[in-house]
C-alpha cells in the first residue's frame, strides 16, 4: 500500500498549479469563509514564493489539493494563505504540506538569514499549527474581522543538541 508521501508531492507551483491555487484559495476563503476577495488576493502574490501539494493518484495531471505561500518579512519567513481542499482536510495532507515547506525554507538561500518561521492562524485552526510544532505568541489581532493569532516555529537547518532558538519575542 504505497504512503502518503508517494501519493501526495509538493514543489513551488508552475503557472497552470498556482491558478489552481488561487482557485482553492477562493473557494475555501472567500466562498466558504466569508474573507472578501480582495482581501484574499493581493500584490503579495506577486513576489510569494508559491508551493502545491499534488495528489498523483488523481486521473487528473497536476491535480492540486492544497497551497500556501511564502514571504520574506523583517523577522521570519512567513507562511500564509494555508489551504487544503475541504475533501483532503484531516488526512494529514496539511502537515505534509508544512513539512515541505518548513524544509524548502531550510534549504533555500532566500531565506538563510531567518532562524524562524511564522504564520498568522486564524484563532480556531490554531490547534492544527500547534500540532505542526508552532507557539503562539503575542496577542489576538484582528484579521478582516476574524481574530489571529502570530505563531512561530525555528528553522531547523542541521539538528543541534546544544542551539535554542526562541522565536517571535
Amino acid at each position: 500500500m504505497p504512503s502518503k508521501t508517494d501519493q501526495y508531492k509538493v514543489h513551488v507551483a508552475s503557472e497552470d498549479e498556482f491558478k489552481q491555487a488561487l482557485r482553492i484559495r477562493v473557494h475555501v476563503f472567500v466562498n466558504i469563509q466569508k474573507f472578501p476577495l480582495n482581501e484574499e488576493v493581493d500584490e503579495l502574490d506577486k513576489t510569494a514564493t508559491h508551493l502545491v501539494i499534488i495528489d498523483t493518484h488523481r486521473n487528473v495531471a497536476s491535480q492540486v489539493v492544497g497551497t500556501l505561500r511564502i514571504l520574506k518579512a523583517p523577522d521570519a519567513a512567513k507562511f500564509g494563505r494555508v489551504v487544503i481542499l475541504p475533501e483532503y482536510q484531516g488526512q494529514g495532507i496539511g502537515k505534509l504540506l508544512m513539512q515541505a515547506a518548513e524544509a524548502y525554507v531550510a534549504k533555500s538561500s532566500e531565506h538563510k538569514e531567518y532562524e524562524c518561521t511564522k504564520l498568522g492562524s486564524q484563532w480556531d485552526k490554531r490547534g492544527f499549527y500547534e500540532s505542526c510544532g508552532y507557539e503562539a505568541r503575542g496577542d489576538i489581532y484582528d484579521d478582516t474581522g476574524c481574530p489571529h493569532i502570530w505563531m512561530y516555529k525555528p528553522i531547523v537547518r542541521r539538528p543541534s543538541l546544544t542551539t535554542s532558538v526562541t522565536c517571535g519575542k
